[in-house]
C-alpha cells in the first residue's frame, strides 16, 4: 500500500474505476489510455486530489456514454441538497456514520438518477470516500465548463453595481477571452473593499480595489525614507 508512488496510486484509482463504469469492452480501451502516470487521458482541464480523481474517470465514462448532461444535473441536485440541507450536510462528512449507512442513503436520495450516478457513489460508498462528495461535484463541474469552453468570472465590488456598471464589467471582461469562449459572471459585493473592484477571470486575479491601494500605501510609508 505504501510502496506505490501518489501518482501511481492515482492511475490505479482511475483504472479501478474505470472498469467499474464502463462496459468491459469500453473499460480496456479507457485503462489503456489512462495507463501513463500522469492524468492527462482527454480531460479538458486539470483536477486533483482524490476528489479530481474520481471526477475525472466519471466525466470520462460519462463523455464515452453521452451521458455529461445528465450526470451534471444528478450532481446538481446533490449539490443543492448539500447547500441548502444542514443534516445532509453533516451526514456526508460525519466518519462515525458506517459506510454501508451512507451508501444505503446515498442510493436512496439519488432515485431517479442515471445509472453512472449511481455507479460512481456506490463506488465512493464502498471506498468510504462519500466525505469527498463535494469535491468531486466541483472537480467535475470544472471539467464541464471547460468543455463548454466556459470561463468563470468574478466582479467583486464595494457597493453594489447598477445595471449600466455591471454591462461594463461584462463588456470587458469578453473582451478579454478567447475565441468560442463564454463567460459565466457573477456579481458579488464585498464592503471591506471600500471601493473599486476586484476581477478574477478563471485562475487570474485583478485587485483594483481602494483596500488594496490603502495597503500599498501603507507598505510604503513603512519603507525607511
Amino acid at each position: 500500500r505504501g510502496v506505490l508512488s501518489p501518482e501511481l496510486n492515482g492511475t490505479l484509482l482511475i483504472s479501478v474505476l474505470m472498469l467499474r463504469l464502463f462496459s468491459s469492452s469500453a473499460a480496456r480501451v479507457a485503462v489503456n489510455q489512462v495507463s501513463k502516470r500522469s492524468m492527462s487521458f482527454g480531460l479538458p482541464a486539470d483536477v486533483h486530489g482524490v476528489g479530481g480523481r474520481y471526477a475525472a474517470a466519471l466525466w470520462k465514462a460519462a463523455s464515452e456514454k453521452n451521458v455529461l448532461d445528465a450526470v451534471e444535473k444528478d450532481l446538481d441536485q446533490v449539490q443543492i441538497a448539500i447547500d441548502t440541507n444542514e443534516v445532509f450536510q453533516r451526514f456526508i462528512i460525519d466518519p462515525t456514520i458506517s459506510k454501508a449507512k451512507k451508501t444505503e442513503s446515498m442510493t436512496a436520495a439519488l432515485a431517479g438518477s442515471s445509472p453512472l450516478t449511481h455507479t460512481v457513489f456506490d463506488i465512493l460508498g464502498s471506498a468510504g470516500r462519500i466525505g469527498e462528495t463535494p469535491a468531486v461535484i466541483s472537480s467535475f463541474k470544472k471539467l464541464m465548463q471547460a468543455h463548454r469552453n466556459e470561463v468563470t468570472a468574478i466582479v467583486t465590488s464595494a457597493d453594489e453595481l447598477d445595471a449600466e456598471e455591471e454591462a461594463l464589467a461584462r463588456e470587458v471582461i469578453e473582451g478579454k477571452l478567447e475565441a468560442g469562449q463564454t463567460a459565466l459572471l457573477t456579481m458579488k459585493v464585498d464592503e471591506k473593499l471600500i471601493g473599486g473592484v476586484t476581477i478574477q477571470i478563471g485562475d487570474k486575479f485583478v485587485d483594483l480595489s481602494i483596500a488594496r491601494q490603502i495597503k500599498d500605501v501603507e507598505k510604503l510609508l513603512e519603507e525607511p525614507m
